[in-house]
């Protein structure tokens, strides 16, 4: 393997990934990312560049822990600790409340149980605590009727996957995570980050307006208050105030950077990694990898399904999820219909394509806008596709 210290490795036959790489950041002299692929469990490029990171930064990955949450499912699933096709009720007998009791783990991971917000909204401290607002979520009348359509749940998924751990398991999502998945397959990806860590983290930056109004306009117009967006994103909470000039968008930028945030890792939002950790994380789950594998074939299959496809109540298109993970469609071209993954609001991707092996990480410091997946990150990946 050839080593460059200053920008990383890569396999021979993948030179062009590092071309395209060097070329993304000559364009841009404030542009820094890490990128990464296995392929059949093997790692093939592991890169990092630009003034911001060095091989050990880590940064807050926002919704691609959602996938880490989806892997963790996946795990329970495995272990016949999760049917997802049981009621939630079942394992959370108080979710039944408010015309919730038929509502099946399928469902409500894919987003489709309508459970967004809660009334008045929550704070910082109640999605960092988790207990009270899962209560208050399981006391929820949703907002649509379960399973007749679907929004996506930002903040809140991983609320409730969370609670799904905790009363199959016994353990947070957090800890069963760092149990059974990071320490086992050496993963630089965290969910509920260690105190040692701290000095690796690199602070998230806000995005750079765009030179189109129109894309501000959308975006206010989306998540305004009284919107189903707004509640998604918690508009209505004081202790959640705008975030110019995305008004009433939240302070992610803010939220991403705190230490509380990090140490608590909330499932939706909260875990913090590099490209090379959400890389072979999706190994683990699809290939062999130093003797580890997560998950067989039939439960890659189970977790990775398509559940939705069409127009999203919270964002306003359309959007494809499986349980937690994002499908591909037009606008995240991950690969094969059989790809799973998530990108997260601050760029980041991670996905994983059973089809041919490829196992995709992401990261940089920036937030572009819009939030997700960073362009120039999936072109990175269509580069090393066209490499295999």
């Amino acid at each position: 393997m050839e080593e460059q210290p200053s920008a990383g490795v890569i396999l021979p036959g993948f030179e062009r990934v590092r071309e395209r790489f060097e070329a993304l950041l000559a364009e841009d002299p404030e542009y820094s990312a890490a990128v990464a692929a296995y392929v059949d469990g093997e790692l093939v490029v592991d890169l990092w560049g630009g003034e911001r990171l060095h091989e050990r930064s880590i940064v807050t990955t926002f919704s691609c822990t959602k996938g880490v949450s989806g892997i963790c499912v996946g795990l329970l699933v495995e272990r016949g600790l999760l049917d997802l096709d049981e009621p939630v009720s079942r394992y959370w007998p108080e979710f039944a409340q408010h015309g919730k009791a038929a509502v099946t783990v399928r469902e409500l991971l894919s987003h489709q149980s309508g459970l967004i917000g809660v009334d008045g909204g929550f704070g910082v401290e109640e999605l960092l605590g988790h207990e009270r607002l899962a209560e208050r979520l399981a006391g929820q009348r949703p907002y649509w009727q379960p399973g007749a359509a679907h929004g996506y749940h930002a903040l809140t998924i991983g609320v409730l996957t969370d609670e799904l751990v905790r009363r199959t398991d016994g353990r947070s999502l957090a800890e069963f995570y760092t149990d059974e998945i990071r320490l086992p397959c050496d993963v630089d990806f965290f969910i509920g980050l260690p105190e040692s860590e701290d000095e690796r983290v690199v602070p998230l930056l806000a995005p750079e307006l765009p030179g189109d109004p129109a894309v501000l306009a959308l975006m206010e117009a989306t998540f305004a208050r009284g919107t189903l967006g707004g509640v998604a994103m918690n508009a209505e909470m004081a202790e959640f105030p705008p975030f110019p000039p995305f008004p009433p968008f939240p302070p992610l930028v803010e939220l991403a950077n705190m230490t509380a945030l990090h140490r608590a890792g909330p499932p939706a939002m909260g875990g913090v990694g590099n490209a090379r950790g959400l890389a072979r994380l999706y190994a683990c789950c699809v290939s062999d990898v130093a003797g580890k594998r997560l998950l067989s074939p039939e439960t890659v299959e189970a977790v990775s399904r398509l559940q939705v496809i069409g127009d999203d109540l919270v964002l306003g298109m359309p959007t494809r999820f499986a349980t937690l993970f994002q499908k591909p469609d037009e606008r995240l071209g991950y690969g094969s219909h059989r790809t799973f993954g998530h990108d997260g609001v601050g760029g980041g991707i991670g996905f994983a394509d059973p089809e041919d092996g490829l196992c995709f990480g992401y990261t940089t410091p920036r937030m572009p806008l819009p939030g997700g997946a960073d362009a120039r990150g999936l072109a990175l990946a269509a580069t090393i596709r066209e490499c295999m």
